[in-house]
């Protein structure tokens, strides 16, 4: 049953009620009026027929009472509201008043005569050789209230009629509105929270449409912000599950399956001791304490067990879950990340980082027994040779002029002494050059420079500084120096270069900054295994060891530059 015939249904038995009440008080005023008006009828004309009579009384010569009564009756006729009969003394009717003919054709319903209809009053007058009886007669008031009645409930019903149709084409005019609520609440329902009510001509249904539209904004918010965390929770790379306080699992994401290799069916229901590894049970115990104390744990590394057996690095951050009804903790809230690729990379880490500090301890005994050889080479070996020298010069005087030949064989001597004395000292610069124990790395490299300059006249050397360079430490001293040594001889050996630009540099920031660059053929980095080339190699596990920087950029015919940078902390 719709609103809007509910409404009306109700509007039309309030017009009803109303009718009928109005009916009532119409019928019990009209039931009054009939018995005032006979009763006051009745009075009256028992009064006149008394006067008669008493007249008849006193004028004997107008004959008999009775028979002066009913010539009076007769020439009064119908009396309204009354029937009056006169009778002899023999009980025989003399007179009878005729029925009224006022409104003959109207037939009152009996249900109305019996609601109208007064009490019937005789009265009866004893005279000389006869009885008078008048009795009251409502017929004809009744008629006509009945005529009055029937008019106004013609005009009543046309009214009802009017009414309800006035009140149908209003409710339907007025509740228009509703279809629009109803639809657009049906397309929320549907799962359409787009859909929006107009603005109304009813106030009350405007409230009604803002307070709708204001729902259902919050809701498309809310569901929106739910989808947003449903795929965060759906597509995230953390397994999230949620268990109570007992441990059973009530939730399982898709990363987890991926994680643990469980499906969602086979894990619900189940507890969450299946995941921890023999010896860590009272792991997840102490959580769930800390949880029932609504303390997080955050980032925690532990380990947990796969499906297949395959025990993982996990790191595990916990929270609490709360009813928001009474604020009680209800289970809890767990994330866990796989971080066994972080640890193996960890892992792999700290052994790079113990096999840098042992190449650089190798690095610094190698320099260190460099060193001692140079040394011992310059100050034993180069005695010795300055010695071989010495004896032979002197031979070579004293049998000048009696020994011709031994003189000869004596400046071979001392020739090959000075071959040798030579050749020993390239040796002791490449082990370790003098210069920069005593001068620092900036002479040392306008040293080395001036050297292959001498030797390869054909190449055009510049070497740049700029900075603080005498107080840079023996170890990145001997480093750097190696480093373009190293460099400075494969551009030599394979670049076929015209120039070669050396610059040491300290920059704004406190970094010092080298760089060897030359215009030969230059490579084709991508195709060049630098694992194997081992000067390269070993100019990278330099600035490794230093925590430095090494780059290397070339391309095939527009040379190589070569760009080391060392950390300011790292100068002292």
């Amino acid at each position: 049953m719709s609103l809007r015939f509910r409404l009306h249904l109700l509007i039309t038995t309030l017009s009803l009620a109303f009718m009928l009440a109005a009916g009532w008080v119409i019928v019990n005023d009209t039931r009054v009026s009939i018995r005032e008006r006979v009763e006051a009828a009745t009075r009256v004309t028992v009064q006149l027929l008394d006067t008669v009579i008493i007249s008849s009384y006193q004028n004997p010569e107008w004959g008999y009472t009775h028979e002066v009564l009913r010539s009076f009756l007769q020439s009064l006729g119908y009396v309204r509201s009354n029937h009056i009969t006169l009778h002899d003394m023999q009980g025989r009717l003399l007179y009878e008043s005729p029925p009224s003919r006022y409104r003959s054709d109207v037939r009152p319903p009996q249900w109305f005569v019996n609601m109208v209809e007064p009490k019937q009053e005789v009265v009866k007058r004893r005279i000389r050789y006869g009885m008078l009886e008048v009795a009251s007669d409502s017929a004809g008031s009744i008629r006509e209230a009945w005529s009055g009645m029937l008019q106004l409930m013609w005009i009543a019903f046309g009214f009802f009629l009017l009414l309800n149709g006035m009140v149908y084409w209003m409710l339907g005019r007025s509740l228009k509105p509703v279809g629009s609520i109803l639809g657009a609440i049906n397309r929320m329902e549907q799962g359409d929270l787009t859909a929006r009510l107009p603005q109304f001509n009813l106030p009350e249904f405007t409230r009604i449409g803002q307070n709708l539209n204001r729902m259902a904004e919050s809701l498309e918010t809310s569901t929106e912000e739910n989808r947003r965390l449903a795929l965060i929770v759906k597509q995230t790379g953390d397994a999230i599950l949620i268990h109570d306080l007992d441990g059973n699992i009530s939730f399982w994401n898709p990363a987890a399956e991926r994680l643990f290799g469980y499906e969602q069916q086979a894990i619900i229901g189940k507890s969450a001791a299946l995941l921890a590894p023999p010896g860590r049970e009272g792991e997840l115990r102490q959580n769930l304490a800390a949880i029932v104390e609504r303390r997080l744990i955050e980032n925690y590394d532990t380990q947990r067990v796969t499906r297949d057996g395959r025990v993982i690095d996990v790191s595990l951050s916990a929270a609490p879950m709360i009813d928001p009804h009474d604020g009680r903790v209800i289970g809890e809230i767990c994330t866990m990340r796989d971080i066994t690729e972080r640890k193996h990379a960890e892992e792999t880490e700290r052994k790079l980082e113990e096999n840098r500090q042992l190449t650089h301890l190798i690095q610094r005994h190698i320099e260190d027994e460099r060193r001692s050889l140079a040394r011992e080479l310059h100050d034993e070996l180069g005695q010795y040779v300055t010695a071989v020298k010495t004896f032979a010069v002197a031979i070579g005087n004293k049998a000048r002029e009696k020994m011709p030949d031994v003189e000869a064989h004596a400046q071979t001597i001392a020739a090959a002494a000075n071959h040798i004395y030579d050749g020993m000292h390239n040796i002791i610069r490449q082990l370790r050059p003098g210069a920069l124990d005593n001068l620092g790395l900036s002479e040392t490299l306008r040293d080395s420079v001036a050297e292959w300059q001498s030797q390869h006249p054909e190449v055009r050397f510049s070497l740049n500084f700029s900075g603080k360079l005498n107080s840079l430490g023996e170890t990145l001293n001997i480093n750097l120096y190696r480093i373009v040594q190293e460099s400075v001889t494969n551009a030599l050996r394979y670049a076929q270069a015209s120039t070669l630009d050396i610059r040491l540099e300290e920059q704004e920031n406190g970094d010092l900054q080298l760089s060897i660059k030359d215009n030969g053929v230059g490579m084709n980095i991508c195709n060049v295994d630098q694992s194997q080339h081992f000067g390269l190699l070993g100019m990278r596990e330099r600035m490794q060891a230093l925590n430095g920087t090494f780059s290397l950029d070339s391309a095939p015919g527009e040379g190589t530059c070569i760009t080391v940078t060392v950390p300011g902390g790292m100068q002292a």
